[in-house]
């Protein structure tokens, strides 16, 4: 069974979202954007956005999925203390699992959270 996120680990509401893509750090790879923020606490928050223009419900849905247990495998100690939004671009609609997990593991690499891979 996937990783799911506790709720204090999720991002829920459209402030919290709007709040770290607004004032964070933004990188980005392959169809993928990531937007970082520090939270202030103790845990890592994460949150996934794909837009209505990418697909139907049903593709969103699995491409959010994808994306979140490529997340669960690449997040690692160093996101600790930060807000995450991970936000889909057209490039990955149609992407394999593993090319997700890269792009994952390379838009972290990028950023702050860099040593937190597996």
């Amino acid at each position: 069974m996937p990783y799911a996120y506790r709720k204090s680990e999720r991002l829920r509401k459209n402030r919290d979202f709007s709040a770290v893509m607004q004032q964070g750090k933004r990188s980005s790879v392959d169809g993928l954007s990531l937007f970082y923020a520090k939270n202030g606490t103790e845990n890592f928050r994460i949150g996934i956005a794909v837009s209505g223009k990418l697909a139907n419900a049903v593709n969103r849905n699995r491409l959010r999925r994808r994306i979140r247990a490529s997340a669960a495998k690449a997040i690692g100690i160093a996101a600790r203390g930060y807000d995450l939004v991970f936000v889909a671009r057209q490039g990955l609609i149609d992407a394999e699992s593993g090319r997700i997990l890269k792009a994952v593991e390379t838009v972290l690499a990028r950023t702050v959270l860099g040593s937190s891979g597996t």
